[in-house]
């Protein structure tokens, strides 16, 4: 696509020849030259408009057919005795206009075309002979020097622009530079603060377990809170570490749009509970239920924003509004979010997306942070397509406008009422109660979309009085009242509540007593809570349940999958997840023995380690999909891979497999690729696995023993007594909840509080053995945790068993000399592509057990070793054995 600086400048290009063609064809009729020429200049002119117009060349080739043309005019031109003396003016309008395309060597032809003018003059015409009168010999002369004295002046000019155009990019590319260190010295130091924080945030959770005094008890959670909010301001550091690095890749597969709104619904119910802000998510009911783009990603944008709002609005509140304009390639996903918080200026606004910059970055700051929110949103929805724009009248609130390209999987509407000719609502607010207008508005136009959008018959009434008229002119089916009406009468309600649904719009801390017979939506107040509960009311729940599907816990009975990886430790631990699925789990240590496998056995799915010695991950899979002629072509294989880089699952489909999962495995990650690869009828819901023996001996089993033996040696806890394979159980209060993208969503308990799944550092690190101890645990947590290992994180990869998490622990240890003597002798022989591979074995399994700074640590070293960065490979190297021998201590004695 052309700039506007080429556009310009092509159509001053455009321009010249048409004038200068105009004035030639005037001249070609005056002075009766050959008139054939006059069709010609036409049609050259009316070709330069017609390219100009269409844009159907590219911008070199027009600059030369432009040049072409008007060097033949000249020549038609100057070849006529009549032209001589007015060739120097010609000559230097033609330069001045070549020097603006930056060509040097249209300079060098315009000058030779003028000496070969002159002597056309002196050899055929004889306009230019030796008896010539002085004052045409100075005319001549003073024109060759006009004429060679421009030629020159754009020689020096179009060289000097070359000179700064090569300081400018040896210094831009010096600002890159410093940019990409930048972001490499913020991704390091992130990874560096990772495990204090994890320390801190484990440390102080389970201190929280003991009977603290009150005083204490708040301060344990001032740091807790401390710490959440370093370790999410870490985040944000890698995120743009990420984008600054452009190895940002969006993902392209399938996504419920109401699972992603819900999640950050649900978000932004826990953070503007502080100031009692008015959240109204106004959302389009037509819009595609199934949309195909990267879900993570939309989310994380929308979180941003709304933080952002969030953090600068004191009063008033917010309205956000899901809009979807139809497109050849789908759709147009429109998101307005509207805050009434202080706004910006019009500097402040052209400064927003610069990287760390902050409104309000004086002594007196309103709120913290690092000022990378909006360009990380930024930088996403580039990547994804798509745009932002901000406004604000003044300092009256601020207008951020997103636009983002999305596929479409499901055109059928997003919010449905089955009913919708069966209902008749009333909603009473009054309006004067707000403190803002706009917040009135928010409103008014949310109803307006709800009604109109879903086809219900509904009224607004703004006052009781209207209320009343209402009852009495319409059939009413339904009556949404706020908080506040309710409170100032609620009696009525409750005796209208016999006759009607009444519903009240109410606070997050606002309950009804027991024997209340009317319905309540907690704010946030958005068409997701509105029609979920009118589809509730007449038994049909698909709303409810689009929105579980990605949490509900499911079986695999009868699925027979093989594991093919080359470390021991990530078999266990993949066969003591699949198998609490209630698949049959097959196990092997290579390529080679996965091909064999394949051969004698029928699987219903593999999962497929990408780097392993000898056959790697893709040779393993081209061998099997040749099996019997192409048996296995439409099997699905899962890559297994510790790279989990953005795009990495456009990389794997290219390469052949069917999807890809990250290890270590996440059960969020796992239950959707289930859901995708497997046969429907493969999967049963609501139903307990059928559990085999014992995953410890899973490796065994892989040394040949049948199918059979393997499953009677197979044990995997049940479901119902651990906090499962990735994670809390979706029953219990607090777990973070998947929806249908695969993302999580921290959801409340039952007291209406927040309740965090385990972060980075868990809710298992330690303060000390005696109280790991007296907690009847065996894991010396206190020990671990001062390792730097993440127990919560180790205990998540491995089901949440504290025996199973010590059964890793142990052989990570047992592993350690032995593993760390491969990576020493390949690192001796020089053998780096060997060497990147048992790193990269190495950052996996560490990252099972938890050990995240080794694990990130033996990454750099794998990256290093696929580009043969010696130099680094022989800082590091010793650095690493020194950590993992520190690790493996730590472990002494379990």
């Amino acid at each position: 696509m052309r700039t506007e600086e080429q556009i310009s400048m092509q159509l001053l290009q455009a321009a010249t020849v048409s004038v200068f063609s105009v004035i030639l064809i005037l001249i070609t009729m005056a002075m009766s030259w050959e008139m054939w020429m006059t069709p010609l200049i036409v049609i050259g002119s009316v070709s330069i408009w017609c390219l100009h117009i269409g844009r159907t060349c590219s911008g070199t080739f027009y600059d030369y057919l432009c040049a072409g043309l008007l060097l033949v005019e000249f020549f038609f031109f100057g070849i006529h005795g009549d032209s001589l003396y007015d060739l120097p003016a010609v000559a230097c309008i033609m330069v001045l206009m070549f020097s603006m395309l930056d060509k040097k060597r249209l300079l060098y032809m315009i000058a030779a075309l003028y000496v070969l003018i002159l002597l056309y003059h002196f050899l055929y015409l004889h306009t230019i002979y030796s008896g010539m009168e002085t004052r045409d010999i100075i005319r001549l002369g003073l024109g060759i020097a006009v004429t060679a004295g421009s030629v020159e002046i754009a020689r020096h000019r179009h060289n000097r622009r070359r000179a700064d155009k090569k300081r400018y990019d040896a210094a831009f590319a010096q600002l890159e530079t410093a940019g990409r260190q930048n972001a490499v010295f913020l991704s390091n130091v992130s990874h560096e603060l990772r495990t204090p924080i994890n320390m801190v945030l484990g440390i102080s959770e389970v201190a929280m377990e003991k009977d603290l005094s009150p005083e204490l008890r708040t301060d344990m959670q001032s740091i807790q809170l401390a710490g959440k909010r370093l370790s999410n301001q870490i985040n944000n550091m890698l995120d743009y570490t990420e984008i600054v690095e452009g190895t940002l890749v969006p993902a392209r597969e399938e996504y419920m749009i109401i699972s992603v709104l819900n999640d950050v619904i649900t978000m932004t119910a826990m953070q503007s509970s502080r100031n009692q802000l008015e959240l109204v998510f106004d959302i389009d009911p037509g819009i595609p239920s199934m949309l195909v783009g990267d879900a993570e990603k939309l989310s994380h944008v929308l979180k941003i924003l709304l933080e952002n709002s969030i953090k600068f609005t004191e009063e008033g509140g917010i309205n956000v509004c899901i809009e979807f304009r139809r497109e050849s390639y789908g759709i147009n996903l429109i998101i307005n979010i509207y805050d009434t918080g202080i706004g910006m200026t019009e500097s402040q606004l052209t400064q927003m997306f610069d990287d760390f910059y902050q409104a309000d970055s004086g002594s007196s700051r309103f709120e913290g942070g690092l000022g990378l929110g909006i360009p990380i949103a930024r930088g996403i929805l580039h990547a994804m397509g798509g745009f932002i724009h901000f406004e604000s009248d003044g300092q009256q609130g601020l207008h951020a406008h997103i636009a983002i390209p999305q596929g479409v999987a499901d055109d059928s509407p997003a919010i449905v009422l089955s009913n919708a000719d069966e209902l008749c609502i009333a909603c009473y607010f009054r309006p004067e109660k707000y403190s803002c207008d706009e917040v009135r508005r928010y409103y008014d136009k949310l109803i307006l979309s709800l009604v109109d959008g879903l086809g219900i018959e509904g009224y607004q009434a703004h006052n009781f009085e209207g209320l009343l008229k209402l009852q009495r002119t319409c059939k009413l089916t339904h009556v949404f009242i706020a908080q506040a009406e309710y409170e100032e009468n609620h009696s009525y309600y409750e005796e209208l509540a016999e006759t009607l649904r009444v519903v009240v719009i109410a606070e997050k801390d606002f309950m009804l007593h027991r024997a209340s017979r009317l319905l309540i939506i907690h704010k946030p107040f958005s068409a997701l809570s509105v029609v979920n509960l009118l589809n509730g009311e007449v038994k049909e729940n698909g709303f409810e349940e689009a929105q579980a599907a990605g949490r509900r816990p499911f079986t695999c009975e009868g699925v027979r999958v093989l594991a093919v990886d080359d470390e021991e430790m990530n078999l266990v631990v993949a066969k003591g997840v699949l198998g609490s699925y209630g698949m049959q789990v097959d196990t092997c240590l290579s390529g080679r023995e996965a091909v064999e496998r394949c051969s004698q056995n029928s699987y219903d799915i593999v999962f497929l380690d990408h780097m392993m010695p000898g056959f790697d991950g893709v040779e393993t899979l081209q061998f099997i999909r040749e099996i019997d002629d192409g048996a296995y072509q439409e099997l699905p294989v899962i890559a297994l891979t510790a790279n989990t880089i953005s795009g990495a699952r456009e990389m794997f489909r290219s390469e052949g497999f069917t999807e890809f999962i990250p290890k270590p495995i996440e059960r969020a990650v796992l239950e959707r690729v289930l859901r995708r690869v497997l046969p429907k009828d493969r999967i049963q819901y609501g139903a307990e696995p059928t559990i085999p023996d014992s995953p410890e001996e899973g490796i065994q089993a892989s040394a040949g023993t049948s199918a059979d033996e393997a499953k009677q040696q197979t044990t995997i806890p049940s479901r119902d007594d651990r906090l499962g394979a990735f994670g809390p159980e979706e029953n219990e209060p607090g777990a973070a909840m998947p929806d249908a993208s695969g993302t999580e969503t921290d959801m409340p308990d039952a007291s209406g509080t927040e309740t965090d799944v385990p972060d980075a550092a868990g809710s298992d690190g330690g303060v000390s053995e005696e109280n790991d101890s007296a907690q009847g645990s065996v894991l010396p947590r206190a020990r671990l945790v001062q390792a730097g290992i993440n127990v919560g994180m180790g205990l998540d990869y491995c089901c949440g068993e504290e025996e199973f998490y010590l059964e890793m622990l142990r052989m990570f240890s047992s592993q350690g000399e032995e593993k760390a003597a491969e990576i020493t002798s390949l690192y001796e022989t020089e053998n780096w592509n060997d060497y990147a591979v048992k790193v990269h074995a190495l950052k996996s399994t560490s990252l099972t057990i938890g050990a995240e700074v080794l694990s990130g640590r033996a990454k750099e070293l794998e990256l290093a070793g696929k580009r043969e960065d010696v130099e680094y490979i022989r800082q590091n190297h010793s650095e690493l054995l020194r950590m993992y021998q520190e690790v493996c201590e730590s472990m002494a004695g379990l």
